[in-house]
């Protein structure tokens, strides 16, 4: 018989050999992921290519620096977009915002704005590549300049355009809206731009205005959902402002004005523009310094809404009659050119009351854009034949002078087709010196399938 004290010995031994043959294993393997690991990084610097990221562990990603008044949160680079500059190949940037991003307050908005000057310095840092600017903003103060407006019009006036780096500036011109409704919009318009095959770099601006209280953490909220880097421009002008370093007359001259608008509040001098720009061109100095983020290959699930992912645009002119023929229709609109590039080359122009139009949409959202005018009428919008909801259900086109209009409710109309009825109404503004109403596009919004 085998002894009982000698088999548990033996089992001892064979146990301890065991555990310290497994340690030293491991430890070879440490040593050799290591040394791989050193290797790629001794290769990346001699080749200036990013080194793989180790993924047998759990290395934090790089971040994009702390800088005074950028969101503090672990976020994407746009080391992507720099490592195309340096390649020498050709680029496209493109501003998306209100008024600030298209200029208004510079005095020459295609060489003194914050947009200009950012594209300047890009253009003298990399004279190898064709850098290509693109414009995606729109100089109004209203709906039409904020981000529920942005979010429906993304594909038409950003995607189709494949950028390398996207600027979005809405913060100011969603101050008055809703909160639930801007973060929506926010979350729809990034979406849509993360989604595509070859997503571009975003970089969030938050910038500001006279009166201050701009909500940035809305939007920020969204952009740290989604990784995206922001610029609080906000919190650093007024820094300077209220550390003496600059004046509230020098950067919104129009403020101060006893008449004072929305506008003037809003918009920045030359002086205005130019520190937008060097405090976003000071980002992109850092930004230059760090490795290219990995291209989302998934989406995280909505933080707020997911019904903003697809916006369409359809000129109402071409839209065919549900009812009557289409000589009757003649009868009670005409058609008249407009040159305003944020509305169709053909607007539908009625003063008839009673005169109506008729569309059947699939969406969760439903908006009209027209031109106002002093001689603007009042139009009446039904859903499924009941009145919509606000701001759709009534609709006042005047305005001392001519300009681009929306309305836009910002979902909940549930799935499945809808019909959306237009009308003119007998009554008008007390000021207006007519009845005409000039309609330009339905705005359509919703949930499609994402596919990265």
């Amino acid at each position: 018989m085998i002894n009982r004290a000698c088999a548990r010995r033996a089992f001892d031994v064979t146990l301890f050999l065991l555990l310290v043959l497994t340690s030293s294993f491991g430890q070879v393997l440490f040593k050799t992921r290591q040394e791989r690991a050193r290797a790629n990084s001794n290769t990346a610097e001699q080749t200036g290519t990013p080194s793989p990221p180790d993924v047998s562990s759990n290395a934090a990603q790089e971040e994009t620096p702390a800088l005074p008044g950028a969101a503090q949160k672990t976020r994407r680079t746009v080391g992507a977009f720099f490592d195309k500059l340096r390649a020498g190949a050709p680029v496209t940037i493109a501003y998306m915002g209100g008024p600030i991003t298209a200029g208004a307050g510079a005095s020459a908005p295609e060489k003194t704005s914050f947009r200009a000057l950012v594209t300047e310095w890009l253009r003298k840092h990399y004279p190898n590549s064709e850098i290509t600017e693109l414009n995606a903003a729109i100089n109004n103060t209203g709906v039409s300049g904020g981000s529920l407006y942005g979010a429906l019009r993304a594909r038409r006036d950003v995607i189709a355009y494949k950028p390398d780096l996207i600027f979005v500036e809405f913060a100011v011109n969603d101050t008055n809206e809703n909160e639930t409704t801007a973060k929506k919009a926010i979350e729809g318009l990034l979406r849509q731009l993360l989604v595509v095959g070859q997503p571009p770099e975003i970089v969030m601006l938050y910038a500001t205005s006279a009166k201050r209280g701009i909500h940035a953490e809305w939007h920020d909220a969204i952009a740290a959902h989604y990784q995206v880097p922001a610029i609080n421009l906000q919190d650093q002008v007024w820094a300077m402002v209220d550390g003496g370093k600059i004046k509230l007359g020098e950067f919104w001259p129009g403020a101060s004005r006893p008449a004072a608008s929305l506008k003037d509040s809003v918009t920045p001098s030359d002086a205005g523009h130019k520190l937008y720009a060097d405090l976003t061109i000071s980002f992109l100095a850092e930004q230059e310094k760090l490795k290219a983020s990995p291209i989302p290959r998934n989406l995280p699930p909505p933080l707020v809404s997911d019904e903003m992912n697809y916006g369409e645009f359809k000129a109402v002119v071409e839209i065919k009659p549900q009812r009557g023929s289409a000589k009757e229709r003649g009868a009670n609109w005409r058609i008249e050119a407009s040159n305003d590039r944020a509305l169709p080359s053909e607007l539908l122009v009625s003063e008839r009351p009673g005169a109506q139009v008729e569309y059947y949409f699939d969406g969760a959202v439903i908006g009209v854009s027209y031109r106002t005018g002093p001689d603007g009428g009042i139009i009446e919008c039904l859903i499924d034949g009941k009145p919509a909801p606000p701001p759709l259900s009534r609709i006042d086109t005047y305005s001392r002078a001519p300009q681009l209009g929306a309305r836009i409710i910002a979902g909940g109309l549930g799935s499945g087709e809808h019909k959306l009825t237009i009308r003119v109404l007998s009554e008008k503004n007390p000021k207006s010196s007519g009845n005409n109403v000039r309609l330009g596009y339905l705005l359509i919004g919703g949930t499609r399938p994402e596919k990265l």
